[in-house]
């Protein structure tokens, strides 16, 4: 996995779309709970479908943004993984589209487990994205980050650690939009030092988000600090060798240790300081 971001050219054609009848929607990878607020009488949706993508929406100008990149960011992600399949095919992820701050709070407190800090989601086949942030790149970079855990929920067949979904989708939620619209971004820029970090020996173990709102901020950017690290300043045959240990089932941490010749957490630390202060 290369994460060839920069072939996300902005001459890219533009996706095919259409309208689609609410009878006619696909609802075949749709959990109940997807499907209660696809049929909540609150909510007088559209929908507007692509190749891989049906969106539920209020209103198409935003909607068909959202619906052309999603199909640039599965084109570029799935492109870094040149030897899988795309497992949900030919059935399209669902997009649920919210806009305003009070719909979106509802789909929160309506789903059991969800962090009230949650901007954004994905669960299995399907994103709950909320239009939020002051412009475009802010919402396509939400996006790019969320469409990052749709595709990877589509084509692996294991799942990933904490830290690495979240630092992988991070990275993406960076770059991804820039690349496709042509601005590209300096590495230096997006990767100035850290003041603080969440200690590795924590980053990696986790299997849940922090409690506290700040040490959630750390974890999201430490996470993609490592990622960044492991992506740009180490060789990328390791890379290649690290992801397709994860692949094939292999424990997430002893294949982190050993693909890249540390001794323990603390000489992966050691050596990740030195990037990231």
């Amino acid at each position: 996995m290369a994460l060839g971001l920069a072939g996300m050219a902005l001459a890219a054609p533009a996706p095919a779309m259409q309208d689609v009848a609410a009878e006619a929607v696909e609802r075949a990878n749709l959990l109940p709970a997807d499907v209660a607020w696809l049929d909540h009488p609150a909510y007088r949706w559209k929908h507007l479908q692509t190749e891989h993508f049906l969106l539920h929406h209020d209103q198409k100008i935003f909607a068909a943004k959202v619906a052309r990149m999603g199909e640039q960011f599965y084109e570029a992600i799935s492109a870094d993984l040149p030897n899988l399949q795309d497992r949900a095919s030919p059935a399209r992820s669902h997009v649920f589209i919210l806009r305003d701050p009070r719909d979106w709070q509802a789909i929160v407190a309506g789903t059991p487990g969800m962090e009230t800090w949650a901007a954004s989601f994905v669960r299995g086949n399907v994103m709950y994205l909320q239009e939020t942030g002051s412009g475009v790149a802010d919402k396509m970079e939400t996006l790019a980050h969320e469409m990052t855990h749709l595709v990877f929920n589509r084509f692996l067949p294991v799942r990933l650690p904490l830290w690495l979904n979240e630092g992988l989708a991070e990275y993406d939620g960076e770059f991804a939009y820039r690349a496709a619209k042509g601005m590209g971004q300096s590495k230096g820029q997006a990767f100035r030092p850290l003041k603080t970090w969440t200690p590795l020996a924590e980053l990696l173990a986790a299997t849940a988000y922090p409690a506290e709102p700040a040490a959630v901020a750390r974890f999201y950017a430490t996470s993609k600090y490592l990622v960044g690290y492991l992506l740009l300043k180490q060789p990328r045959a390791r890379w290649e060798a690290f992801f397709a240990r994860l692949l094939a089932g292999a424990p997430a941490l002893p294949a982190l240790l050993e693909t890249y010749g540390w001794a323990d957490v603390a000489a992966a630390e050691k050596a990740f300081a030195r990037f990231a202060r």
